[in-house]
């Protein structure tokens, strides 16, 4: 039987930038970043997948700050 994966949008702001995201939550508890919107602008992500919903909301920030690249 498949998995049911769950989705969680994320809304804040980072630094001065606001962000949109869709977080995927899988049965195996790991946690995907969907999409991402920084300031209203798509940004693409590679390697996206993260041990915890905390850690995937972290690395949205990082990437809204413009500390984490994609």
């Amino acid at each position: 039987m498949p998995q049911e994966i769950r989705e969680e949008n994320v809304f804040g702001t980072s630094d001065a930038s606001s962000y949109s995201a869709v977080l995927s939550h899988a049965g195996s508890g790991k946690v995907t970043i969907q999409s991402l919107l920084v300031d209203g602008h798509n940004t693409p992500l590679r390697e996206a997948t993260y041990g915890s919903r905390d850690e995937a909301v972290a690395a949205v920030e990082a990437y809204a700050r413009g500390d984490k690249k994609p």
